[in-house]
């Protein structure tokens, strides 16, 4: 049995990213939220109108359910229950809070996934770049197109299921930028 992918949000890019790693072959999650779906969540989020009023982490888990995979709701802010999370190969975090991003790095191998208006983001942890290294504080707030963030979610889990079956991704020690126009590499040299 493989180790569990701990989800950290399963909102926009928490719902998509975990749906599409689950139709690529990946059966075992946890998945951390204390939010519940709103009406507004609907446009962005992989949930539809049934799912208003529940809370995201059962509501994606039924849904991951339905593709054969295995996965723990943890209805929590990470924080909160960080200490007593399973080991895992790669955390992915996808929550719009960066003290809750960099407390996951913190554990765990990080795999982190932002949207901003017209703009995505992914980093690979390493020992060269943290996420803490670039940003402290605030919250990734702003309008959200569904394509961007299914976009960016698509990209997230097919390295996410890079490195978990290769122990390797393009994207460690990186940040790619992604645009409507196109993908752009940074890194940190050392």
């Amino acid at each position: 049995m493989r180790r569990p992918v701990v989800i950290v949000g399963c909102g926009g890019l928490g719902s998509w990213t975990s749906i599409m790693m689950a139709k690529g072959g990946w059966k075992e999650f946890v998945l951390v939220d204390p939010d519940v779906i709103e009406e507004k969540n609907l446009y962005t989020q992989a949930y539809f109108p049934e799912d208003v009023g529940k809370r995201k982490v059962f509501a994606l888990k039924k849904k991951l359910e339905a593709l054969g995979a295995r996965a723990e709701a943890v209805p929590s802010a990470v924080e909160d229950v960080i200490d007593d999370l399973p080991e895992a190969p790669l955390a992915l975090a996808l929550t719009d809070n960066i003290p809750s991003r960099i407390r996951v790095e913190e554990k765990y191998k990080t795999l982190h996934a932002m949207v901003r208006p017209g703009l995505g983001i992914l980093l690979m942890t390493n020992d060269n770049l943290k996420l803490r290294d670039i940003m402290r504080e605030g919250k990734h707030v702003g309008p959200q197109e569904v394509t961007m963030v299914t976009l960016v979610a698509s990209v997230a889990a097919r390295e996410a299921l890079e490195y978990l079956s290769r122990g390797s991704s393009v994207l460690e020690g990186k940040m790619l930028l992604i645009t409507p126009y196109k993908f752009e590499f940074w890194w940190k040299k050392s």
